[in-house]
């Protein structure tokens, strides 16, 4: 005998022993910080709890500094400066867009 699910006497899933429906599972990228990127994205706020778009700053870090002294070190005097330009360098810190506070941060 076939169970609904397609396969031979597979047991009964656990919803539906108990009568109720198995909820689909959700993606939330709102609650998630792994989900936030290098730009703007909506976000729950922790502070005013509304989903908001969120506002992203630039902020040199760790490997922006280190990719600084690489190209001083290589002799490219002129382009030590182009990590401090260049978004994928640097940490992006999203804050909420209604109340300004933080949210989280996105480093590549």
């Amino acid at each position: 005998m076939e169970s609904k699910h397609g396969y031979p006497d597979a047991p009964p899933m656990y919803g539906e022993l108990c009568g109720n429906p198995i909820p689909a599972p959700v993606a939330s990228s709102t609650s998630i910080p792994n989900a936030l990127g290098n730009g703007p994205c909506m976000a729950t706020c922790p502070t005013c709890h509304s989903c908001q778009l969120t506002t992203v700053s630039y902020e040199p870090n760790s490997k922006t500094h280190l990719v600084a002294l690489l190209l001083c070190l290589l002799g490219c005097f002129l382009c030590c400066c182009i990590p401090y330009c260049a978004q994928s360098c640097q940490t992006a810190v999203h804050k909420c867009g209604r109340c300004g506070a933080y949210v989280g941060s996105y480093q590549n």
